[in-house]
């Protein structure tokens, strides 16, 4: 009987995207090989390879799984004899600029003469992508089956569904025979099944410019891809690869740059899937800013020097957010220059360093003179430098010596975390009338103490960039000459203002002398000027005397009209002109 010859294209083994792009490699100069394999009709030894790959190939080399190759781009190869043979395609372009390198194997099973040809299907159970069901397509007077699942587990089952313990490849192996006369027919098929997950990729990635980075155009690339991709890959056009689901990269060239995001999804070092997505990026323009520090006529050691040494913070400003940026120490001329920066809002502050000459005669203060971030006008930076960013630094008043003292802690109270010190911040001293008279830092603690003050009403505030503090009223008398528990707080929000009502801006100290006979005197401490209005009532509630006091800012004692009251225990009432209660006070006359 004539021999037949029967070819069985088996499960294709691919290598598809195993070698990973080198350094030079761009996306859009992909490749993927592929192939198809065909019996010559009259003569079932010799295949028919016709190359299928994709992409811009050059050069084709041919592994036939005997020992033999070729270059050919379709070659025709005559087998030695029957058996699995693993035919390989290696693809490739080497020129510069589209390099790409793809292999992929099939197995080719050619069967020698006989009654019996083993053949197999199999699919896999979406419901457990572990369970295989595999399905007999033998030729020939078969009734014995003999599967080996090439994970230690065999079975005699025609048609057997079985379950991998993992995923991954697996060599499966069907004998058909005849269980009569096995000796001239029996065959057999290996196959290698892929045990693999649903993978689906699509690349999609976001970028921003990251404008807080003083290294001038680094961008900061968010993966957007999904799908379940394990393996993430950035190549940029200056040549540079960066691994990892997100990058940064800065670009050293002004101009437009091609960035790619390439995706994979890799089970035991099988390719499940692949995708890219490329998008061009633009850089972004950077200018210099500069300028003096000024105390009083002429900058710092400019045009002698001064002995101070300036420090210079410029800030970010985003909306209402304000971001630290860059610091630099400075002392020539007295100029600070911040070189290389994005265009935008900012806020610069300076202030002398300690060891400075004048450390403690200027307010450190904001572009241009202001001693608040939140007062501060900022400079745009919006199409040409600016060498003129000038600040001038006010100085601290001079206080007459007293026996004053303000004791204190700065806090956080940010984000449900109160109670944390804040060191190294400043604290402005302020008089009742909203002037500004000095200022100290904080310790590592958080601690700050104002001493040698007069007997008087003041404001604290706390100055930190970006934050926020209230005006803090502070009281110090002959009474209570010391405050050394007080409070300053910080805020992510806005507090900042005074208490309006009259109530939180006067304070009634005491009457002198007390009892008195005639001339009656009231102590008050003021933040602003006003008048109040008083009644004197004896202890059953009878008004004996009403009348108006006018007072000024400051600590200070008013004539009160006592009238003509007899003698005897009264209770003065302290009201403002909306009847606001501020103190009612005991008076013995006699």
């Amino acid at each position: 009987m004539k021999k037949i010859l029967f070819l069985v294209l088996l499960m294709a083994w691919s290598f598809k995207g195993f070698l990973q792009p080198m350094a030079g490699d761009q996306p859009d100069a992909d490749c993927h090989a592929d192939f198809s394999a065909t019996p010559e009709p009259s003569d079932p030894m010799t295949i028919h390879f016709q190359d299928l790959s994709t992409g811009q190939i050059t050069h084709w080399q041919w592994s036939f799984g005997d020992g033999v190759t070729s270059s050919v781009q379709n070659p025709v190869h005559t087998y030695p004899a029957g058996g699995t043979y693993f035919a390989c395609l290696t693809v490739y372009n080497s020129d510069p600029g589209l390099i790409c390198h793809d292999m992929i194997c099939i197995a080719i099973t050619i069967h020698e003469p006989g009654q019996c040809v083993a053949d197999y299907q199999y699919s896999t159970d979406n419901a457990n992508r572990l369970r295989i069901l595999f399905t007999d397509k033998s030729s020939g007077t078969i009734d014995g089956w003999h599967w080996d699942f090439g994970d230690g587990t065999v079975s005699g089952e025609q048609n057997p569904t079985h379950t991998f313990p993992d995923y991954g490849k697996y060599k499966v192996c069907l004998t058909a025979y005849n269980i009569s006369s096995p000796s001239t027919c029996s065959d057999i098929k290996c196959d290698s099944v892929e045990v693999k997950i649903i993978a689906d990729c699509h690349a999609s990635f976001d970028y921003v410019l990251d404008s807080m980075n003083q290294a001038p155009n680094t961008f900061v690339f968010n993966d957007r891809s999904t799908g379940d991709a394990n393996s993430f890959q950035w190549t940029f056009d200056d040549g540079a690869i960066v691994n990892g689901r997100n990058a940064v990269h800065q670009f050293s060239i002004q101009g437009n740059h091609k960035v790619c995001q390439i995706i994979s999804h890799y089970e035991q070092g099988n390719l499940l899937c692949r995708d890219s997505s490329c998008v061009m990026v633009p850089t972004a323009s950077y200018l210099n800013l500069g300028g003096h520090l000024f105390t009083g006529k002429y900058p710092i050691n400019n045009p002698v020097p001064s002995g101070d040494t300036g420090i210079a913070y410029i800030y970010r400003l985003t909306g209402t957010e304000l971001k630290p940026f860059d610091t630099l120490h400075f002392t020539h001329l007295g100029y600070f220059s911040f070189p290389q920066i994005l265009t935008g809002k900012y806020i610069i502050r300076a202030e002398l360093s300690k060891g400075s000459k004048n450390y403690s005669n200027y307010f450190p203060s904001y572009y241009p003179d202001d001693f608040l971030w939140i007062g501060s006008q900022g400079i745009t930076l919006a199409d040409s430098n600016i060498f003129k960013a000038n600040i001038d630094m006010k100085p601290v008043k001079v206080i007459p010596v007293g026996s004053g003292i303000i004791k204190g802690s700065v806090i956080f109270a940010l984000n449900g975390q109160p109670n944390n010190p804040v060191p190294e911040t400043e604290v402005l001293l302020y008089g009742g009338d909203l002037v500004p008279l000095s200022y100290t830092k904080t310790d590592n603690n958080g601690h700050f103490e104002f001493t040698g003050l007069p007997l008087d009403a003041y404001y604290l505030y706390v100055e930190y960039p970006g934050k926020y503090s209230r005006f803090t009223a502070v009281w110090i008398d002959e009474q209570n000459p010391v405050q050394e528990a007080v409070i300053l707080e910080l805020f992510d929000y806005n507090v900042t203002g005074i208490e309006e009502k009259t109530g939180a801006q006067i304070r009634i100290t005491g009457l002198f002398p007390n009892p008195v006979v005639s001339d009656l005197r009231v102590s008050i401490i003021a933040f602003f000027p006003g008048h109040l209005r008083y009644r004197i009532m004896d202890v059953t509630g009878m008004v004996h005397h009403t009348g108006n006091l006018e007072y000024r800012s400051g600590s200070q004692f008013i004539p009160l009209t006592t009238g003509d009251i007899p003698d005897g225990l009264f209770l003065i009432d302290f009201q403002t002109p909306e009847g606001e209660r501020i103190a009612t006070c005991k008076l013995v006359k006699y």
